[in-house]
């Protein structure tokens, strides 16, 4: 009894003593270190400046005090050289690396931006570099460090494309530090553990975030990947406030009914078998991950969600968090709607064509489109609908994985084993100009997708005039098709119906929520509107398209309305300025944390 009371005592002598040694061994650097700045600076050649295991707080106070932060940025190695102009302008360069109080309106704030594919293209990365831009608008003094595992690419190479790829413009480059990581890069990736994945990549995830505090330590941690794994060692090892932008949890309480034993009350029935052992196992494994998933979403303070699906199941994992006072709530992703809309194309004359814009993957259903369009083609002709009356279908997509080029060749098998290759057009790795091009001159856009968390191309399709045909679950329902309430403030309610102000809506007896009741050319369907359990109905893809082509049940007037409509709504909720904006309005909130924070960790720390 005594060995275990000595143990766990001990345990909490050296977990109480790591809790207070470890921020003071990333924040602080050792005594006299002004003095070793001041000597390397007054050397009459350029030296590098050693200081071991110490880099992370020697270099923060560079980057804090430097007239060009960007310079002491880790890509070539992460060796410490200074800046020719702060050599020269070394008496202020050493007065500003002076002490900062917390309150104190001259003092940097590093802005720890957590993404190690920030080189990529995707939305996330979108996401990334807006908040980047926000975040130096915010305050001159802001610095951004963006942890990156691209090290194939010059800092200058990655805001390059940025600006290219996102029409991200006139950000102070100065103001942005890389750190570049190169350690344990491969960790999380999914394709580096062919066995507990999502165990494995959440070790690479801490890791990952390791390596990043011990490079450079800043005063913000946000996470615009989705690696919750970094979350836990700096919430217990720099206690800083930290920001998540989820774009979809890792895990979903759904999960827990594919397996055998779905709770512990499940486990009256367990037998002596290998196949319950195994399922007991998975039961465990899963039960785990789940709560410790719940553990990192207690540590942080500002959660964003992309949308109303990914808000509603992070509300619902991450349920501690309300009760810690720590905010969830939806921010949509910017998503450049100011550069699409155009009024004139409202009212432009348009093609009979249904586009399609998905990467090429199961996921996305494109056989789902062919088989429904099928069946639409065999009613057209059996109403004698003319050729030049019945639509086109559009698939516009990318092939980035040999998966991706296995799943078109076998849509375009189905395309003919369907007979429909004079109606269906494939679009494979076209430039943004063509995929501009092809929305100015479809009538509708399509997304099959079953829960698609968001749906950025359903957006591109409200905001350039190609009036959407989605399928009626997540994104594309709850947040980007809902229709508009007159109320203040505004509100928007998802439909549960085939049509609104905006789109139309179809479900499938694919659907893995579909229960199996129809009623009158219906599927049937629970919906929640406004927390209210609703009934909606909602037509197969087929029938939405005899409505539209055969019964021609909607005006041209009323499609050029649902145009406008869509238009205005998708400015007012998804633009960048938008996006910002609400940005911004947390970033002043997350200051205040900052400064909480810094109190906290006592006057040793709050030394800059």
């Amino acid at each position: 009894m005594l060995l275990i009371v000595a143990l766990v005592f001990a345990v909490f002598f050296l977990f109480q003593t790591a809790k207070g040694a470890l921020p003071h061994f990333f924040f602080v650097p050792p005594t006299h270190w002004q003095d070793k700045i001041k000597k390397h600076l007054d050397h009459p050649k350029p030296v590098y400046l050693k200081v071991g295991a110490k880099r992370s707080s020697f270099r923060k106070r560079l980057v804090g005090a430097s007239f060009d932060p960007q310079y002491y940025s880790n890509y070539k190695d992460n060796k410490i050289l200074f800046l020719p102009s702060d050599i020269k302008n070394k008496d202020d360069f050493l007065a500003t690396m002076k002490h900062r109080l917390s309150g104190d309106l001259r003092r940097s704030i590093l802005y720890g931006f957590f993404h190690p594919y920030a080189n990529n293209g995707g939305g996330g990365e979108k996401v990334l570099w807006e908040a980047i831009y926000a975040t130096l608008a915010q305050n001159s003094e802001n610095i951004v460090v963006v942890y990156t595992t691209n090290v194939e690419a010059l800092p200058q190479e990655i805001l390059h494309k940025a600006q290219l790829k996102f029409d991200v413009k006139d950000m102070d480059s100065k103001r942005i530090v890389f750190v570049y990581l190169r350690k344990f890069s491969k960790w999380i990736d999914s394709d580096s553990w062919k066995h507990f994945t999502m165990i494995g990549q959440l070790l690479g995830s801490i890791l990952l975030a390791l390596e990043a505090i011990f490079e450079l330590t800043p005063d913000v941690w946000i996470d615009t990947m989705g690696l919750p794994g970094s979350y836990f060692p700096i919430s217990v090892i720099l206690k800083i406030p930290i920001v998540a932008y989820v774009h979809y949890p890792i895990i979903q309480l759904d999960m827990f009914n594919k397996l055998k034993f779905r709770s512990l009350a499940d486990l009256t029935s367990l037998r002596p078998s290998l196949g319950d052992l195994k399922a007991l196992v998975k039961f465990f494994y899963w039960t785990a991950l789940y709560y410790f998933y719940v553990y990192l979403g207690s540590c942080v303070n500002v959660t964003f969600t992309n949308g109303s699906w990914t808000f509603n199941h992070m509300s619902r994992i991450w349920s501690l968090n309300q009760s810690l006072g720590r905010t969830i709530e939806k921010l949509y992703p910017p998503c450049s709607t100011e550069s699409l809309i155009n009024q004139e194309l409202t009212t432009a004359p348009r093609e009979e064509k249904l586009l399609y814009i998905a990467q090429f993957r199961p996921e996305k259903r494109h056989s789902l489109v062919l088989e429904e369009f099928s069946k639409f083609l065999q009613a057209a002709r059996s109403a004698s609908l003319p050729i030049k009356d019945i639509p086109k279908i559009v698939f516009l997509g990318s092939c980035r994985t040999p998966e991706d080029s296995g799943t078109l060749e076998n849509l375009q098998a189905l395309t003919k084993e369907l007979d429909l290759a004079e109606y269906v057009e494939f679009i494979v790795d076209c430039s943004y100009d063509e995929v501009k091009e092809q929305l100015k001159k479809c009538n509708f856009g399509l997304n099959a997708m079953w829960n698609e968390h968001f749906g950025i191309g359903v957006v591109e399709y409200v905001s350039s005039g190609a009036i959407p045909i989605v399928h009626a679950s997540a994104g594309p329902l709850l947040d980007i098709c809902s229709q508009k309430l007159a109320s203040s403030p505004p509100a928007w309610v998802p439909s549960t119906t085939w049509r609104n102000d905006v789109g139309f809506f179809f479900k499938s007896t694919d659907d893995p929520d579909f229960n199996g009741e129809e009623v009158d050319e219906n599927l049937i369907f629970t919906q929640y509107v406004n927390e209210e359990k609703t009934e909606a109905k909602f037509p197969r893809l087929n029938e939405i398209l005899r409505r539209l082509y055969i019964e021609k049940s909607i005006s041209l007037e009323q499609l050029t309305s649902m145009r406008t409509t869509g238009s205005e709504l998708m400015e007012e909720k998804f633009s960048n300025r938008i996006f910002h904006q609400k940005w911004l309005d947390k970033l002043h909130e997350v200051v205040e944390l900052e400064n909480q924070y810094r109190e906290d960790r006592g006057k040793v720390l709050a030394v800059y």
